[in-house]
Formats: C-alpha cells, sequence, structure tokens
C-alpha cells in the first residue's frame, strides 16, 4: 500500500489513498482525528460518484422519473446551485443518508433490490435534494417531488405535512429567492429554512423543520425515509420534550466521552453527524447500528445512562471508521465464498465482513471499558471490568480464528494481527476474580449456545451412537463432525451475560428479578440461571436438570447444565463444547423408542465422541463456529478419558 498523502493529484483528478502507516495505527487502536477527516472525505467522493452512477442510469431509463420531471432537469438545478452556493449543495448531498439512498437505489436499478416503494419516489429523492438545496440556497426554484400520505421531504431542512387524496402523488416546492413553500394537491405550507417551527398557512399543512442535539453539533434525524439501515420508513415526529431529552442524553454521553477518553472523542466528533433515535431498550441491551452506505450517522437505542451511550459511540464510531477503509481497499477477498461463521457478539452466524465489522467494533469496545474502568467507582467498576474481561477474550479469540481460516487479503491480515497484538498486550492486566469468573461464563456460554442453535451433527454417526447407548455399549471414540444449519429462531443467547451484569450493577435489582421471576424481564431466564450467576453451581445444577427433565429440548437448560457443572468433569465438557451432539443423541435414543437419557449421564458418555476433526465435515465445509479444540482443550479431554 504507498505511503502517500491521502489524496493526491492525477491529471486534474482527486485520488484517494491511504498509508499503510494509517492502516497500521487504526488496526493497533490509534486514534487520529485527521485520518479520520480525510477517511470521511473518502465517502463525499463515493457519494458524489454513486450520484453520478444513478444519473447515467436513469438517462437509459427516462420512465423511471415519471410523473416527475426528468433527471436531468433535478441534476441542472443541483449543478446551478452549486456554482453559486457550494456549501448549500455539500449541506444536502454530504449527508449520510444521501449515501443510503444513493447505494439502494444504484441496487434496485440493477436489479438486486426490490421494494414496494414506487420507482419515480426513490428516484424523486434526488429531485427533493434538488430542491431543498436551492431553497438552502435562496436559488428560485420550481420542482415536483415526491409526498407519501401528505408528507414531503426535504433533505437537511425538514418535511412538510399535507392534506393528501393518494398515498403517493407529488407535490411542488416552489421558491422566488427569498421565501419557499412546498404546495400539495390539498394545502400548501412555508418552508422555514431556520430552526423555528414554521407557521401553517392554510387547512391543517404544517412545517417540521430538522432538529439537532446543539451541545454536540449532531442531527436529531427522525425523518429521513432513508435512515434506517434496512429499509426505507416514514417520519416518527419526536415530541419536543422527547427532542430536549435525547439532547440531554447525547451531551452525556459526549462529556463521558470528553472527560476520559479524549482522543475518541474527537474521532466521534469528526465522524459522527447524525444520531438516528430508537426507543428505549431492555437494561444491558442497548441497540445501535451504522451503515456502510451512510457513514456519519448512528442509529441508537436512548441510552439509559452516560456511560452506556459513551460506549455505544465507541463502538458505531469503529464501525464507521471500519466502513471508510473498505470503501478504499479489500480487507476480506473478493472473490472468497462468504461462508459463514461465529461471532460471539451475534446470535446468527456471520458473514466474513460482518465478523471483521464485529472484531473492529468490539476492539473499541474493549479499549473503552480498559479505560473506563480506572475512572468508576463501586458498582460501576465492577460492570466495567466485566466488559473489559470479556470483550479482550472474545476479541482475541475471534482475530486470532479469522487470521487462522478467515478470507482476508494480505492487508486485511495485517490489520486483523494489530488488533490481535494490541488485544494480547491487555491480557496480563488484571480484573478482579468476580468479574472474570462471569466473564468467562458469558464466553462458554455464548459459545455453547450459538452450536446448540446453528451447529447439526452428522445424522448417520448420531443413529450409531444412539444405537450404542441403547445397548449399553461403550461411546465409539471416532469423532462426530458436524455443519452449519442457521436457525433464525436463535434469540437472546445472552440471556445470562445480561442478569451477570444486573448481579455487577445493581444486586438490589437482580434480587427482585430473581423474586418476581427472572424470566419477566429476560426472555427465557430461569430461576437456575439467577443461581449459576450468584456462584450457587449446586442449585444452578439441580434446576437446570430438573427444567432439561420437563423440557428434553430445553437447549438454554442444557447449556445451563454444563454450565454449572463445568467443564472438569466429562458431562460438562462435553456440553459445553459438543451440545449439539448431546441433544442430537439424545432425540435419538427417544426416537428409537427409549426413554429420555438423563443429559448428564449422557454427555460423559459421549466424551470419547466429542472432539470435533480439524478438518472439513461431512459436507465439505470448513468448520466454522470458531470452536475447533485448541491443544489444551485436547489434552484435557483425553486425561478426562482416561480417568
Amino acid at each position: 500500500m504507498p505511503s502517500t498523502p491521502a489524496a493526491a493529484t492525477v491529471s486534474g483528478i482527486g485520488i484517494h489513498r491511504l498509508a499503510a502507516r494509517d492502516v497500521d495505527a487504526l488496526a493497533l487502536g490509534v486514534i487520529d482525528a485527521e485520518v479520520v477527516e480525510r477517511l470521511l472525505e473518502t465517502e463525499i467522493s463515493f457519494r458524489r460518484l454513486a450520484l453520478r452512477a444513478i444519473l447515467d442510469a436513469l438517462r437509459e431509463q427516462p420512465a423511471a422519473t415519471d410523473p416527475l420531471a426528468p433527471v436531468d432537469q433535478a441534476w441542472d438545478l443541483l449543478v446551478e446551485v452549486e456554482q453559486r452556493d457550494p456549501a448549500a449543495v455539500r449541506a444536502v448531498i454530504d449527508r449520510p443518508f444521501a449515501g443510503a439512498w444513493a447505494t439502494r437505489l444504484l441496487r434496485r436499478l440493477r436489479g438486486r433490490l426490490h421494494h414496494d416503494v414506487p420507482l419515480w419516489v426513490e428516484v424523486g429523492y434526488l429531485h427533493a435534494m434538488a430542491a431543498a438545496a436551492a431553497v438552502r440556497a435562496g436559488e428560485p426554484v420550481e420542482l415536483a417531488v415526491p409526498a407519501h400520505r401528505g408528507v414531503v421531504h426535504l433533505p437537511s431542512l425538514g418535511h412538510a405535512r399535507l392534506p393528501f387524496w393518494e398515498i403517493w402523488e407529488t407535490a411542488v416546492v416552489r421558491g422566488t429567492g427569498g421565501d419557499a413553500e412546498v404546495i400539495g394537491s390539498a394545502g400548501r405550507v412555508r418552508v422555514d429554512r431556520g430552526d423555528g417551527g414554521g407557521a401553517p398557512t392554510r387547512d391543517v399543512a404544517v412545517w417540521h423543520p430538522t432538529r439537532a442535539a446543539r451541545a454536540v453539533g449532531v442531527v436529531i434525524e427522525d425523518a429521513d425515509p432513508y435512515r434506517l439501515v434496512d429499509r426505507v420508513v416514514p417520519p416518527v415526529r419526536l415530541a419536543d420534550a422527547d427532542v430536549a431529552r435525547w439532547e440531554g442524553r447525547l451531551a452525556g454521553a459526549w462529556q463521558v466521552l470528553r472527560d476520559g477518553h479524549p482522543q475518541l472523542a474527537a474521532g466521534v466528533d469528526a465522524a459522527v453527524s447524525a444520531v438516528v433515535p430508537l426507543p428505549v431498550a431492555q437494561r444491558f441491551r442497548s441497540f445501535s447500528a451504522t451503515s456502510g452506505d451512510a457513514v456519519g450517522s448512528v442509529e441508537l437505542t436512548e441510552p439509559p445512562d452516560p456511560v452506556d451511550g459513551a460506549a455505544t459511540l465507541a463502538h458505531e464510531f469503529r464501525h464507521t471508521v471500519l466502513s471508510a477503509v473498505l470503501h478504499l481497499c479489500d480487507l476480506i477477498d473478493p472473490q472468497a465464498p462468504p461462508v459463514l461463521r461465529y461471532a460471539p457478539w451475534r446470535d446468527d452466524p456471520r458473514p466474513p465482513h460482518g465478523v471483521l465489522h464485529g472484531i473492529y467494533a468490539f476492539f473499541g469496545v474493549t479499549e473503552f471499558w480498559r479505560r473506563q474502568r480506572r475512572l468508576a467507582v463501586g458498582a460501576d467498576a465492577m460492570l466495567a471490568h466485566f466488559e473489559f474481561a470479556l470483550w479482550r477474550g472474545e476479541v482475541l479469540d475471534t482475530a486470532t480464528e479469522m487470521l487462522r481460516t478467515g478470507p482476508l487479503t494480505a492487508l486485511g491480515r495485517r490489520f486483523v494481527t494489530g488488533i490481535r497484538t494490541t488485544v494480547q498486550g491487555w491480557l496480563p492486566e488484571p480484573v478482579p476474580v468476580e468479574t472474570r469468573r462471569l466473564a468467562e461464563l458469558a464466553t462458554a456460554d455464548s459459545r455453547a449456545l450459538w452450536r446448540i442453535h446453528h451447529l447439526e451433527p452428522d445424522s448417520a454417526a448420531v443413529e450409531r451412537l444412539a444405537a450404542a447407548w441403547a445397548a449399553g455399549a461403550a461411546a465409539p471414540p471416532a469423532a462426530v463432525p458436524a455443519r452449519l444449519v442457521p436457525d433464525p429462531g436463535a434469540r437472546a443467547l445472552d440471556t445470562r451475560a445480561s442478569l451477570a451484569r444486573l448481579w455487577l450493577a445493581d444486586r438490589d435489582a437482580f434480587r427482585r428479578t430473581e423474586r418476581a421471576g427472572p424470566g419477566r424481564e429476560y426472555r427465557g431466564a430461569s430461576a437456575a440461571d439467577c443461581a449459576l450467576v450468584a456462584g450457587d453451581r449446586a442449585r444452578a445444577r439441580q434446576g437446570y436438570a430438573a427444567d432439561v427433565q420437563r423440557d428434553g429440548d430445553d437447549r438454554r437448560a442444557l447449556v445451563g447444565l454444563g454450565l454449572a457443572i463445568g467443564d472438569g468433569e466429562p458431562a460438562g465438557w462435553t456440553l459445553l463444547r459438543r451440545p449439539e451432539l448431546v441433544r442430537a443423541v439424545a432425540a435419538a435414543a427417544v426416537d428409537r423408542g427409549g426413554e429420555a437419557p438423563d443429559p448428564s449421564a449422557l454427555a460423559a458418555w459421549l466424551l470419547p465422541a466429542s472432539v470435533q476433526p480439524d478438518e472439513p465435515d461431512a459436507s465439505g465445509q470448513p468448520d466454522v463456529s470458531g470452536q475447533r479444540l485448541a491443544r489444551d482443550d485436547a489434552a484435557a479431554a483425553a486425561r478426562l478419558i482416561r480417568e
């Protein structure tokens, strides 16, 4: 990779480059706001290239704009406005949601995406951007734009709500240089170019301006149709009180970053320009998302406290940076098949790009908690130690497996090696015993639950094992391969991890949850889960055994039983490393007409067959569970077998 500046000029054309030293610095955790800003400049070029590609494609499909004006009319307006007021155009087309719209429309025009939104409506976002730029610049404009149930969105300015006759219809944006208005089939409204509310002019029409969190300088976007990662949506107008509360939440999160994580704060300031507010989530299950198509925007559930909000921003900042890097260079081999893999931060199997994004995002999360645990006190410090201990192990293991089997390019290997090297350096840092215990429990739980949901053992081998069990014979020592069969119903695999966080952060709330029935707050949680988290393994083991006896296919209880027994015993070892095999053989034994086996006895009996082979399974696919046995694991299994 060239070690030249990020942008150079060749024959009058700007060329974006990223120096190798910058890639190394990002992989080692260094946050340089200047590098981040240069990466964001590449996104501006990326979006403009996408705009040009759309223009070229639509010129070959002139009917796609009906009933709007030809696409060249909107394009020419943008060009004319930019010549007089470049800032007005940049304020409209350099927004994250312009990128989301452009890439989505390109996929649709190329036949890779279908949607029930009429094509002319999606194309009409370009007309809306052109009209918005003209209004911002105070230039004359008269241009038809789409209206959905009377809602007309002018990107960066706001949206008008008008009476309407049709679900999809057109409205006209008309401006004379000073004032502008949106004229619909049954009403009109004046556009307010400032931060005011805009007074309705007739009927029930009203103008809603785009609002921002002034203290942190980001837009609170509740209206743009392309604000969500995975779909086109109508506005959800937040009440003024909700906006004020969000401003306070974001200001608190930013303050945590500025006080304790100044480099990260500078990076977030440079990278995040819009926040899409989502409703508050369950405690310890905050949701956030970014898209490589909308770099600079973050979807975010309302943070319950400033530290949670800051940690979420640290997470999404890394996604943002990596998305920009991936627009410049390939870290994953583009020719490699997208084989799904284990990722400890997700319930579902992930493709290589998703795993890489997770590695880098949780690398940032780990670094955040590494520093935050030294700033926090009391229960907050214990929770921070837990998050640090949990994610440093998960990032290290996932990065190691990605380097071993992932379809990385040479630059990708260099990048992931930098992450792995950095996290390895954090391993000697001590954490309290209780947080280490719970982090190890959460790690083992995540991997075992993922296996029992998504891996299917070889059916012929399972039948042989079930026959041997029924005959009272020893388990054949031949290892049983498994293939990936994603379970779309796998949900909330982090339930015990959430209870662990509650135990550390708020012991009184944990006890209240336990008394009320933990399943009311965390789906699938049981009294045995609470006992396990609290350290009472004997009570947990008894509870899980009873749960499995009531429901022989209770996968959460089966894994919980393994956690309660521990991997120092044959039954626990097998239940944690091959729970899918225990489940499958138990089901096969019942199908043969026998009684449901005792899960502990069956798991112990299966130990000789539980060592997973380090080669492709019966389907020819490599093991993608991230769970090949390490040398010490294999040695432990051999010792348990001998004993």
